[in-house]
């Protein structure tokens, strides 16, 4: 066990130790796994569906594959007609409808007539188009279900590639070099198929963050990826999964991670750029978090700022459910009021219980000024002393 003079004490090894919580510090970095492979891994550890990702649905995967090509180097030309010497080249992608078509062009750079120079040549067009009764998302959705049930037969993903169409950017366009278009082509179809079966960095990082958030974390100010996790009973119930996560992240990070003998890799990669051999990889590490004077100072204040943040998103969401009663719909109105009745009993037993923990926080549920004013004129639009604004005012209290 160390001292740090801006943190507090935090320890590993021994994480069942009395302790207020855990300390979760986590690194996403880039990288993608299968999304086959990583939901095996997951329960193999006993964690459930919950824990991976969701697949991207086809259009965004789409929207995402078309990137492989942007910014692709091919070949440099020594002489082309109308430039002075050499001709460099790279694929550039623009959106014609974003989301949906974008134009595939290759930049020339050099020099033309004396003086630098660029240029653009279209040479096709790339669209999401799935044909006529196919459901692209509901064959991703059978894929993941199959990776989780064996009685779900796993659907054949390669004819997803049907859904991309490429053709010429005009239809009585010469390409001059059919080779090269054909490999941009399939370069595309392929990083589509991967989108879709995959799992990446950035679908990991904002899964890591829910994950943490589920199991009662709040973001640890002192730093970026650090999560406190309180521990309410001796017990650490929520120790196991967090563990159990942990090494899925590390299966993660362990996939992405280069490696090779020194006699037989190369430091430098194609490119002439050195190969990230000690990146360092994805991981979630897990710290027990020991009981002193300095740390719940530390504990105490980010739990007063993230309860305070949830009070004000809670009472702005009310305000705008308030701004949306005009009579009718009340059914699709009181279910409204009732998520928010249940919503406000989970805001009020999480602070109790993290208030017991760190023993006291100051939290003020008195409303910022503008949403308060805004309530106020919204409960008199509705009519004073009725059973619509005794309920509503009863749900911008936290006090009580």
């Amino acid at each position: 066990m160390s001292e740090n003079t801006s943190e507090g004490f935090v320890i590993e090894g021994e994480l069942n130790v009395a302790v207020k919580g855990h300390l979760a510090l986590y690194s996403i970095v880039g990288g993608r796994i299968g999304y086959a492979a990583y939901a095996q891994r997951a329960q193999e550890l006993e964690l459930s569906e919950r824990y991976v990702p969701r697949p991207r649905k086809a259009k965004d995967a789409f929207a995402r594959a078309k990137d492989v090509l942007h910014n692709m180097s091919v070949p440099t030309l020594d002489t082309l007609e109308g430039w002075d010497g050499v001709v460099q080249r790279k694929i550039v992608v623009k959106p014609l409808k974003k989301g949906n078509e974008y134009a595939v062009s290759i930049e020339h750079s050099g020099r033309s007539r004396g003086r630098r120079h660029k240029s653009m040549q279209n040479l096709f067009r790339i669209s999401f188009q799935p044909p006529e009764g196919v459901n692209p998302d509901e064959v991703i959705d059978q894929f993941r279900q199959s990776c989780w049930n064996d009685e779900v037969e796993a659907p054949d993903l390669t004819t997803l590639r049907r859904c991309v169409t490429t053709s010429t950017y005009w239809e009585d366009q010469v390409i001059d070099d059919p080779m090269l278009l054909a490999r941009l082509q399939t370069a595309v179809l392929d990083e589509f198929i991967n989108t879709i079966s995959s799992i990446d960095s950035t679908m990991l990082r904002n899964d890591v963050r829910s994950t943490l958030m589920s199991l009662g974390g709040l973001p640890f100010k002192s730093g970026a990826g650090a999560w406190f996790i309180p521990s309410y009973t001796e017990e650490n119930e929520h120790l196991t999964t967090l563990e159990n996560y942990a090494n899925l992240l590390t299966y993660f990070g362990n996939h992405n991670a280069l490696s090779g003998s020194k006699s037989q890799e190369t430091w430098l990669d194609s490119t002439g750029a050195p190969r990230k051999w000690y990146r360092q990889k994805s991981n979630l590490r897990v710290m027990g978090y020991i009981d002193n004077a300095r740390q719940l100072e530390y504990i105490k204040d980010d739990i007063q700022n993230s309860l305070s943040l949830e009070v004000a998103e809670y009472q702005e969401k009310l305000l705008n459910v308030a701004k949306d009663f005009n009579g009718t719909k009340v059914k699709a109105f009181d279910a409204k009021l009732d998520a928010l009745t249940t919503e406000r009993q989970d805001l009020k037993d999480r602070l109790q219980n993290l208030s017991s923990l760190v023993g006291g926080v100051e939290i003020s549920f008195d409303p910022f000024s503008d949403i308060s004013s805004e309530f106020e004129g919204r409960l008199g639009v509705i009519g004073e002393e009725n059973s619509v604004t005794t309920r509503l005012r009863g749900l911008m209290s936290l006090s009580d």
